[in-house]
């Protein structure tokens, strides 16, 4: 093989010339998909109920607001989902006498997080006028 070509297309020209083929698509194993029990009849063991945390950005709220009146909107928003709890921390706004703004922490069992997802993300959940928005927290810790 001569590798005198140092860009990637000479180089994979030459293996291709030299007679070397790439695996089609069609031929490779599609890749296992993990399992997730919900036999009701096997109890020998039992499964750890861990949970996740839909952060949400919540913004063009009063500037009175309060968080008690956040957490009392997410619990009637969640109907049947059972959400363990509810933490609202009020960000600096740039205009404080305009708007406010908070990132709400909702705790829910995590088998239900995309249903979660779904429900507190809905433009129907939210009373008329409020930005929502996930929340991403930093990625080196600050807030």
């Amino acid at each position: 093989m001569n590798f005198k070509e140092k860009s990637f297309a000479g180089i994979a020209n030459s293996l291709r010339s030299s007679g070397m083929t790439l695996k089609p698509e069609a031929t490779r194993k599609p890749a296992k998909k993990p399992v997730v029990g919900a036999s009701t009849l096997n109890s020998h063991v039992k499964f750890v109920n861990t949970v996740r945390n839909v952060d949400l950005f919540v913004s063009r709220l009063y500037p009175d607001t309060h968080t008690n009146e956040l957490v009392d909107c997410v619990n009637s928003m969640k109907g049947d989902l059972q959400v363990h709890n509810v933490e609202c921390v009020k960000l600096k706004s740039k205009f404080e006498s305009l708007y406010s703004s908070y990132h709400v922490s909702i705790k829910v069992n995590s088998i239900h997080l995309h249903d979660a997802v779904e429900t507190f993300m809905s433009a129907d959940a939210w009373p008329t006028g409020i930005f929502v928005n996930r929340y991403f927290r930093a990625k080196n810790g600050t807030q």
